[in-house]
């Protein structure tokens, strides 16, 4: 069998070292990959590995005289990489990345729809905008493959995407990474000692942008409520600000009292796993989500949860079966859930345990990427 070339557009190198790796892995015996991304220190694991790498920068916010010069970068790229296919991702990478192909010639696209961009909060002029964005992204693309059931059906009955060009792939993670038995003996005691948190501490764990709509302010306030009636529970926000981010919050939001010293901030990790295993409660406030790797890692972990009432995360758990959801942005809920929570430890428990079976038999990424490949398979065969 001929071997497969495809392009991967990418804007953010941290997606392809944390997300995309993965398939670039379990595709090499079939697929000779290239990568088109932005620039970033992440791609040197990449190249380390064998994969090829073109560097175009791709701003994530709208840029459009930045956009315009990425756009004929992306299309001079590909008319000399003479690929089969190209396979985009992120609204950004998908605008650029199937303009960019059809203006190429490229006779066959993908774009993986890995969540939609629109909140209630939006503006109506910013979310119109979004909109005509991702409707010119899926009619490029011969084939939409969308990890969200939710936002398969809502493009598809708001005509933003056709429903023969629309694809459920369903989400995954690596479960052999998300494992506590992958980790040394001792990696709970070790994290906690690093940050200063005494070993038998309550300790809430949030991962997530440090933007407004990851929720982080409406978390500060149930954070207060709840040191007001449990002062020996500690928060950890594994919260980077990313370059070029819209929304980006001020330090200031954890660093007064009563959260000083009770919030502790920390930069990108890429030893999330390990501070799964540190805490004993995610707290998962995010106001969107196609489907939240955060939810899918922390339940394979056994780690209860709480998290927002939107539909990622009801992709991946159910409340009071498998954890708790909150109402978005409401954060006396937030409080009184989060203090739920950590009195009944029995309850919580029993979610965890089912919510860990629950996402170790649903969200193995070695089976997301069997259905990425037969989508390439279909797509390439002209059956569309």
């Amino acid at each position: 069998m001929r071997r497969l070339r495809v392009a991967h557009v990418v804007p953010a190198a941290d997606f392809v070292r944390h997300i995309l790796i993965h398939d670039l892995r379990r595709m090499r015996d079939r697929v000779d990959s290239i990568v088109i991304c932005s620039p970033g220190a992440a791609l040197d694991d990449i190249r380390a590995e064998g994969f090829t790498v073109l560097e175009i920068p791709i701003a994530r916010k709208i840029a459009p005289g930045t956009d315009v010069v990425s756009l004929a970068r992306l299309v001079r790229a590909l008319r000399a990489a003479r690929v089969d296919l190209v396979h985009s991702y992120t609204p950004k990478g998908g605008l650029l990345g199937q303009l960019a192909a059809r203006l190429a010639g490229v006779r066959r696209r993908i774009h993986s729809c890995r969540g939609l961009l629109y909140t209630p909060g939006m503006s109506p002029s910013l979310r119109r905008l979004l909109r005509a964005t991702d409707r010119v992204t899926f009619a490029a693309a011969d084939r939409s493959l969308f990890l969200s059931g939710a936002d398969l059906a809502h493009v598809v009955e708001t005509g933003l995407c056709a429903h023969d060009r629309a694809t459920l792939t369903g989400s995954g993670i690596d479960l052999t990474a998300f494992d506590p038995a992958a980790l040394p003996a001792g990696t709970r005691e070790a994290v906690r000692a690093e940050l200063g948190i005494p070993p038998d501490a309550p300790l809430v764990l949030t991962v997530g942008r440090y933007v407004a709509d990851k929720g982080y302010r409406e978390l500060a306030d149930a954070a207060a409520r709840v040191l007001a009636t449990h002062p020996d529970v500690h928060f950890v926000w594994i919260a980077p600000a990313m370059d070029g981010e819209a929304g980006v919050l001020p330090d200031a939001l954890h660093a007064e009292p009563p959260l000083r010293g009770r919030v502790h901030r920390l930069p990108l990790r890429h030893d999330v796993a390990r501070f799964y295993v540190a805490a004993d409660l995610l707290a998962h406030p995010s106001h969107r989500e196609g489907v939240p790797r955060v939810v899918m890692e922390a339940a394979a972990m056994g780690l209860p949860i709480v998290a927002s009432d939107i539909p990622g995360c009801r992709e991946v758990v159910r409340d009071g079966e498998t954890a708790r959801l909150v109402p978005v942005g409401d954060a006396a809920a937030w409080a009184a859930a989060l203090r739920d929570a950590l009195d009944d430890p029995a309850g919580t428990a029993a979610r965890a345990a089912a919510a860990r079976a629950d996402v170790r038999a649903r969200f193995d990424q070695d089976a997301l990427t069997r259905r990425i490949l037969a989508a390439y398979d279909s797509v390439l065969a002209g059956r569309e």
